[in-house]
């Protein structure tokens, strides 16, 4: 009798055990934070991501540019003359002067809480 009562309770004890494990990975699997319905968050901040590492090589890229041409062995004279006029701020009346301020561009979340420069 002892030895069918001790079965019983392992029994049970087992099924509890592997019920309480399937449980949770099957929550966790759900709505975890990287679960099936967590996916679609998941791919809008890969997509921001990309977007911003997108951004991030063009600004790269034009800053490179402009770096080799103000390298001494290639100096090109426009350059040089739109680089003192700009330091001096020397301008003809009759100039147009078109500025983009690259510092201000931001990069946030939708939620708004991160903003990196």
């Amino acid at each position: 009798m002892y030895a069918a009562r001790q079965r019983f309770i392992v029994m049970v004890g087992s099924s509890l055990l592997l019920s309480s494990v399937v449980i949770f990975f099957g929550f966790h699997i759900f709505a975890g934070e990287r679960g099936i319905l967590a996916r679609p968050e998941l791919d809008r901040k890969i997509m921001l991501a990309e977007e911003k590492l997108d951004l991030l090589v063009k600004h790269h890229d034009f800053l490179s540019q402009r770096i080799e041409l103000m390298q001494s062995d290639s100096l090109d004279a426009d350059m040089l003359a739109e680089t003192a006029r700009a330091e001096l701020g020397l301008y003809a009346p009759n100039d147009v002067i078109i500025t983009i301020d690259l510092s201000k561009l931001k990069f946030s979340d939708e939620a708004g809480d991160s903003k990196v420069n």
